[in-house]
C-alpha cells in the first residue's frame, strides 16, 4: 500500500492504492533499533507486543534445499517481515495489505546452508499498539510443489521491483501474470487473489482504472468463495474511492456499507471505526447531515471504547471537518482541539500544526 497520514482509513486506502510495499513504511523509512534475537524453532510460536517504532529479530538455521513457511498473524500492529540469507543479502520484504490486522504468510528457500534472519518492524511511531504471532508453519526438505511456490514468489517479488519504477512499472504485469498461473496450477486460491490485486494497483497506477476494477472484480470473487471478508472489505474500500473520485457518493456509500457489514463479521473494531467515519462522509456529501453525524458519532464511541487514542485523534479530527463544513464551527473547534492534544501526546507535531492551522482559521480574530 501511498496515503493521508492525518487518517488511518486514507492510509488504509493509500496502502492499497500505492506502489509502495508499506504505509507505515511511507511515514518514516528510518530503521529502528532492534530487540534482542531469538531463535525460531517448528511448533514454538512467538507473541510479541509491539508500539512505535520496533523491530525484532530472529533466526532459523537452515540446510541447502530447505523450504521454510512462516505465518505472522497480526493483531492490531501492522508488520513488516524481511528475510535475509546467511551472506546478508535480503530475500525480499512481505507485507500484504492487511492493515493492523490478518496473517500474512512468508515463504523462501534456503539456497545455501547457514543462519537465516528474520525482521519483523514498523516505522512509525504511530504504529500499533498491538501484538503479533510469529510461527513455522512449514519446515522441510523442498519438494516439487514447494519449488514451484518458490518460483511464484520470486516472481511477485520482482514484479515488486518493477513496480516501483515509473519507468518499468508496466512490465511487472507480465510477471505477475506468471505468478498467477502457477498459483492456479497449484490450486492456491488466496494467493492468487493477492496477485490478480497486485496486477490491479499497477494499472490503478498507470491510470487505468477500468483494467484495474476488473482485477479487483476477479480478486474479489476468489474472496468471497473462500471466506476472505477482510480482503473483501478492503476490496469495497477500493471501490468506494474510485466511485467518489467519479463524484458518485451513492456508489461509494453503497460499497462502504457493504464494507462495513464485512467488517463487522471479521470483528475489526478499529477498521469498523474508519469505515463509520467514512461512512459519514459520504452521507455529508449527499446532504444528509443527520445520519452523517450519527455515523461519526458512532465511530468515536466504538474507538473510545477499546483505547485507541491514535485513532481517536484521527476520527476527531475528521469529525471536527465535518462540523466546519456545515458552519457548526463551535463543535468544529472542540474536536480539532482535542485531536491536537492527543497528537501531541504522540509527539506528533507536524500533524497537530496541520489542525491547529484549521482552529486558527476559525477562531476569532
Amino acid at each position: 500500500m501511498k496515503l493521508n497520514q492525518t487518517f488511518a482509513i486514507t492510509a488504509v486506502i493509500g496502502l492499497l492504492l500505492s506502489d509502495c510495499s508499506s504505509a507505515v513504511a511511507a511515514m518514516n523509512q528510518a530503521k529502528s533499533a532492534p530487540t534482542a534475537v531469538k531463535l525460531l524453532k517448528p511448533g514454538r510460536p512467538v507473541s510479541r507486543s509491539m508500539a512505535g517504532k520496533s523491530r525484532h529479530i530472529y533466526t532459523v538455521r537452515l540446510k541447502k534445499g530447505m523450504f521454510l513457511g512462516l505465518t505472522v498473524d497480526q493483531r492490531d500492529v501492522d508488520v513488516t517481515t524481511e528475510v535475509i540469507a546467511p551472506d546478508s543479502t535480503s530475500l525480499g520484504k512481505f507485507d500484504a495489505p492487511t492493515s493492523e490486522r490478518g496473517v500474512e504468510s512468508v515463504r523462501f528457500g534456503a539456497e545455501v546452508p547457514g543462519e537465516y534472519r528474520i525482521e519483523v518492524f514498523t516505522a512509525s511511531e504511530l504504529a500499533g499498539p498491538g501484538r503479533y504471532t510469529i510461527k513455522i508453519k512449514e519446515m522441510r526438505k523442498a519438494s516439487k510443489r514447494d519449488a514451484q511456490i518458490l518460483k511464484a514468489v520470486s516472481l511477485q517479488q520482482e514484479a515488486i521491483r518493477l513496480r516501483m519504477k515509473p519507468e518499468t512499472r508496466k512490465n511487472a504485469i507480465p510477471v505477475y501474470e506468471r505468478a498467477v498461473q502457477i498459483w492456479r496450477e497449484l490450486r492456491l486460491p488466496a494467493d492468487e487473489a493477492h496477485t490478480l490485486r497486485a496486477i490491479a494497483f499497477v494499472y490503478q497506477r498507470e491510470d487505468k482504472i477500468d483494467k484495474a476494477k476488473e482485477y479487483f472484480g476477479n480478486a474479489l470473487e476468489i474472496w468471497e468463495r473462500i471466506g476472505d471478508t477482510r480482503s473483501a472489505a478492503f476490496t469495497h474500500v477500493i471501490y468506494g474511492v474510485y466511485s467518489r473520485r467519479q463524484n458518485d457518493f451513492g456508489a461509494a456509500l453503497e460499497h462502504d456499507l457493504r464494507a462495513r457489514n464485512l467488517w463487522l463479521k471479521a470483528n475489526d473494531r478499529p477498521e469498523q471505526t474508519h469505515n463509520l467515519v467514512q461512512i459519514g462522509d459520504d452521507y455529508l456529501s449527499l446532504g444528509e447531515k443527520t445520519r452523517a453525524f450519527k455515523s461519526f458519532q458512532e465511530g468515536l464511541d466504538l474507538i473510545r471504547s477499546i483505547g485507541r487514542k491514535s485513532i481517536e485523534a484521527q476520527v476527531l479530527n475528521k469529525y471536527g471537518d465535518a462540523h466546519a463544513k456545515v458552519g457548526n464551527k463551535a463543535e468544529a473547534l472542540k474536536m480539532y482541539r482535542r485531536s491536537v492534544e492527543l497528537w501531541k501526546l504522540f509527539k506528533q507535531d507536524n500533524i497537530a500544526a496541520g489542525v491547529e492551522e484549521k482552529i486558527a482559521k476559525l477562531s476569532p480574530d
